[in-house]
């Protein structure tokens, strides 16, 4: 069960009342949120700090250079401005920066691929350079450290060395491993290692859902093609959901209504019950060390827990989706976002 969306942008787009949430006027603002357009995610948090008067600034670093502009220049450390066609910042009044979804660079039409790769890599590294050499500035989360967190083997190795409970795995490409793998453990399931969107002939997009592997296949040539994720299939009572934010564990459980339908709840999420839970102090304190040593203060862990009650870590998404849950469990995750990009902002 990946660590991705339950409850799709659109779809909270779609519920009674939500805009985009645009910052009041006033001085230079001290939060800058990175995110596309469209994210009405991000938008629960914007909404609690328009209330509290915290100044804001959204936006895409895929409008620059199109709609958006940037000038800094350095002497010992940086100064500058980023600019859009409303607002700007001031890089020196930066305290926290939230990277919810930016989109990626739109290049001008009519170069050739070289050069279309040459402007992109020059945005992102003189976007992305200037925001990481600012000094005393909180992120959620810095972009380096999500990409190294978001590696399934490395985030189980961390979790493991945490306190956490993991099912027994195999990274392999040889078929014979698999299939000795499957006879120690039983039942296997197989996940892709990255997050995997996949377009079908008439260009409909879809995700890649986490499935049991019939022993039938455990042989099969075509696992010899590349890197494949195996785990063993953990016995569930129910699964958790919990939002980690800067020390707080937000849980919900979710039972389907089909306890013998698909592996991946998001294949049948539409027919799941949510439940806000406590989350015991014996997994609650090793995430809060797992999640100290990845230098994260956000992210979306997904756990199954057994039968017997014991609680088994499956995977982390640093970037994760959260307002689907704060809505179906009434978790106050917005708020404590809110807090913490607050906090950061009058340090």
């Amino acid at each position: 069960m990946p660590a991705g969306e339950r409850r799709s942008d659109a779809d909270l787009a779609r519920l009674p009342g939500r805009r985009q949430v645009r910052p009041r006027s006033g001085p230079s603002p001290r939060v800058l949120v990175l995110t596309e357009a469209c994210d009405p995610t991000a938008d629960f948090v914007l909404e609690h700090l328009n209330e509290r008067g915290v100044g804001f600034w959204r936006v895409d670093p895929g409008d620059f250079p199109e709609t958006v502009d940037m000038s800094a220049e350095f002497d010992m450390s940086w100064s500058g401005q980023l600019r859009g066609p409303l607002r700007a910042i001031d890089l020196a009044e930066v305290r926290a920066i939230y990277y919810r979804r930016p989109s990626g660079f739109r290049i001008s039409a009519g170069l050739t691929d070289p050069e279309r790769r040459f402007v992109e890599s020059q945005a992102r590294h003189a976007l992305y350079g200037l925001l990481a050499a600012l000094p005393d500035v909180l992120w959620v989360n810095r972009p380096g450290a999500m990409a190294d967190a978001r590696v399934k083997p490395y985030q189980l190795a961390v979790a493991a060395k945490a306190g956490l409970s993991t099912p027994r795995t195999l990274v392999t490409n040889r078929p014979e491993e698999v299939a000795a793998f499957g006879q120690r453990v039983g039942r296997i399931i197989t996940k892709s290692l990255a997050m995997v969107t996949l377009k079908d002939e008439d260009e409909r997009t879809g995700l890649l859902y986490t499935a049991e592997m019939p022993e039938s296949d455990w042989n099969s040539p075509g696992i010899a093609a590349t890197a494949h994720f195996f785990q063993e299939v953990v016995p569930r009572d129910y699964e958790v959901r919990m939002t980690y934010v800067a020390g707080e564990c937000f849980a919900t459980a979710m039972r389907p209504d089909n306890p013998a339908g698909a592996l991946d709840i998001r294949a049948h999420s539409k027919h799941v019950s949510y439940e806000a839970i406590r989350v015991p102090a014996k997994i609650a304190d090793p995430v809060r060390a797992m999640m100290e040593r990845l230098g994260l203060v956000f992210g979306a862990f997904d756990f199954i827990v057994r039968p017997d009650g014991h609680w088994i870590f499956i995977e982390l998404n640093p970037n994760g989706q959260w307002a689907w849950t704060e809505q179906a469990a009434g978790l106050p995750i917005s708020t404590a976002l809110a807090d913490l990009l607050e906090k950061g902002a009058v340090a």
